[in-house]
């Protein structure tokens, strides 16, 4: 059972206060947010009731009270775990004290459907703490907080490297780094506004009505020009996660506490070496004397070597990623096109390390893969050395690399002229001299998403969900792109879905008439038994249509696009912007018949250095949309973006 601790001692650790002060400042200068406004900024907490936890609730509230350029408003966000009969009393009791310092808190409950004994699970820890990420992300989004604190410290971060130094023995040094000060707030990739903040502007320009057409054009050809202000992923921001304790020790914070009558609660079974890994190290610290090589200092030292190892790789790893150069990407189906200069493969060669790190990061690009299992740092070893050996071949080659396949083209001028022309499309000369017009020993790889397998197949056919709780902020309308929360409640305008995360590349939701017509809608790829109904469906434009699959989606390809389908028919390709619908009288509205009103479609985020670095040069390739002229100022740059962030692009149907 929790029982509390409120004894005073002196000489606090003054530095404790001082050093968390310095680190709220340094957020606040590297995201640049606004210091000396009058409204205060609320910020998240995570609060256990433990010292550490308590004690950052407590300077984070002092802080809020100095009169200076930081003007914040700490809420604590309490995780009622529920898997002991006391846990919602002991949060109650938390949230009690909290009340006391006069800091403002949130009880997150967490459900256990299907077990009445969570704690007996085997993997409890494991789901404990994706459900207590989650709870907390939604409960941040509510609330428009975009920075929570927690309260490790430098304990917590030496058990988590003997933990992982234990498990796996033989790990690289990557593993090593423990736990980072900051970072986006893991087991969210699915939620929006987590991991990305999906920044909306209504681009009237790029609105396309149902009762317009099916196929929004013979094959999309303005491409530079018409599109690359308006055609990048969302930026990597969302809620970020810091940690100003890391530097102190346990000790330090319960003297702190104990100075400053800060109450606390401990919780016994966290001292109970045979319930997990870390309470079984932790036991060992407190109760034993270690080799030197397991003591606090040698683990922190193996940590501190770890993580310049680490920024020796991304510098190296990022040099070679500059011999890249991203001809081409299109978002439609998620396809680019990359040259690689003769250098490249002599740099991997000498630093196959490197080498493994740059298709790394270029292949996560297009990857599928999820981010909440960790993206790859390295690709493995014999991948690199085996891309290398394809990479000097003169004819056609592909592999597959962490779920993206690779294909190569051949290596001789003629060769590469004429795959220029026919895999990237017979009408755009443009892009066939932006694509020849590197040395010819460079080398072209086109990447893209793999045939998906049956079970993919099966994760991959999803329905849409009403708004969640989170999307909802106190009964007030937000679909008006400007933030994340997605909901419509006018009966006029229907209804927006929740934000879906589709095969792990693509955003996706939906506008409908009401809930019960969204249960009908369904998204999934494209497939094989669709492609006859389809092509009748379209009827006469079913040469456009072909025309536009196979610029974007050649071959097996077009199999991996996303379409979304009415009572299990394909009623939409939103990627391509195209509606699947037999023609019908002018008189008839097609709105009203279509149940699918509008829909909305973004790329996963493309948050790393080389793509940035490049943005003005990649010919980026998406819809071409039909132009809707009763949207005003369409043509107006969105507010706080500029010509090096452009925005992304949101193919849209209906009114």
């Amino acid at each position: 059972m929790a029982h509390v601790i409120g004894n005073r001692m002196h000489n606090a650790e003054q530095s404790l206060a001082s050093t968390a002060r310095g680190f709220l400042k340094s957020i606040w200068n590297k995201h640049e947010l606004e210091m000396g406004r009058r409204q205060a900024i609320p910020i998240g907490v995570c609060v256990s009731g433990g010292p550490d936890s308590m004690a950052l609730a407590f300077l984070l509230k002092q802080f809020s009270l100095r009169s200076d350029d930081i003007t914040t408003r700490p809420v604590a966000f309490i995780v009622n775990h529920n898997a002991r009969k006391e846990s919602s009393e002991e949060a109650k009791y938390v949230g009690s004290q909290l009340r006391k310092l006069e800091i403002e808190s949130d009880i997150l409950d967490m459900q256990w459907p299907g077990t009445s004994d969570p704690g007996s699970m085997p993997n409890f820890e494991m789901q404990a703490r994706r459900a207590r990420y989650r709870l907390i992300a939604e409960a941040a989004i509510r609330r428009k907080i975009s920075h929570i604190f927690l309260g490790h410290h430098r304990d917590d971060q030496i058990e988590t490297i003997l933990m992982r130094l234990i498990r796996n023995s033989n790990d690289s040094f990557l593993g090593r780094q423990g736990i980072p000060e900051h970072g986006t707030i893991p087991c969210c990739e699915d939620i929006s506004g987590a991991q990305i903040a999906i920044q909306h502007t209504n681009f009237g320009a790029w609105l396309h009505d149902v009762g317009e057409g099916r196929v929004a054009s013979k094959v999309s050809g303005n491409y530079v020009d018409a599109h690359q202000e308006k055609t990048i992923a969302p930026s990597s921001s969302g809620i970020q996660v810091h940690r100003p304790l890391l530097a102190f020790p346990k000790a330090a914070i319960l003297q702190f506490c104990d100075t400053y009558d800060i109450p606390y609660v401990l919780d016994q079974t966290n001292f109970n070496p045979t319930l997990t890994l870390r309470n079984a190290i932790r036991h060992l610290r407190t109760n034993y004397a270690l080799p030197r090589a397991l003591q606090g200092p040698s683990i922190l030292e193996v940590q501190r070597k770890a993580q310049s190892a680490a920024k020796s790789l991304a510098i190296r790893g990022e040099s070679i990623l500059r011999m890249m150069t991203i001809e081409v990407f299109d978002l439609r189906s998620g396809r680019m096109t990359v040259c690689l200069s003769p250098h490249f493969h002599s740099s991997c060669e000498a630093d196959p390390e490197a080498g493994a790190y740059a298709l790394a990061r270029l292949t996560s690009v297009v990857s599928p893969q999820s981010k909440d299992d960790g993206e790859p740092i390295l690709v493995p070893q014999r991948n690199i050395m085996e891309f290398l050996k394809r990479n000097q071949r003169s004819w056609r080659e592909q592999m597959t690399i962490q779920q993206v396949l690779l294909e190569k083209t051949e290596n001789d001028s003629t060769n590469n002229r004429h795959t220029a022309r026919t895999d990237l499309g017979k009408n755009k000369i443009k892009s066939d001299h932006r694509l020849l017009q590197h040395d010819w020993r460079s080398t072209l790889w086109t990447l893209s998403r793999p045939p998906m397998r049956e079970k993919e197949l099966r994760l991959a056919s999803m329905a849409f969900s009403p708004p969640r709780r989170c999307e909802i902020v106190e009964g007030k309308d937000h679909s008006d792109h400007s933030s994340n929360y997605s909901v419509d409640e006018s009966n006029k305008k229907g209804l927006w879905s929740s934000w879906l995360l589709w095969d792990h590349r693509y955003w996706i939701r939906v506008r409908v008439e009401s809930v019960e017509r969204l249960s009908r809608i369904r998204i999934r790829t494209y497939s094989e038994s669709d492609v006859q109904r389809v092509h009748e469906m379209l009827d006469d434009e079913r040469d456009d249509f072909r025309a536009m699959l196979a610029e974007s989606a050649p071959g097996k390809s077009r199999f991996t696009i996303p379409v979304l389908t009415v009572d299990r028919f394909v009623a939409v390709f939103p990627t391509l912007n195209v509606v699947v619908e037999k023609s019908k009288p002018a008189v008839i509205s097609r709105l009203s018949h279509h149940p699918i009103l509008e829909w909305e479609v973004c790329y996963k985020t493309l948050d790393q250095p080389f793509i940035k670095n490049q943005v003005a040069t990649i010919e980026w390739r998406n819809a071409d949309l039909k132009r809707h002229a009763s949207i005003p100022n369409w043509d107006r740059k969105p507010p706080g973006k500029t010509e090096e962030s452009p925005d992304i692009w949101r193919p849209r149907a209906g009114k």
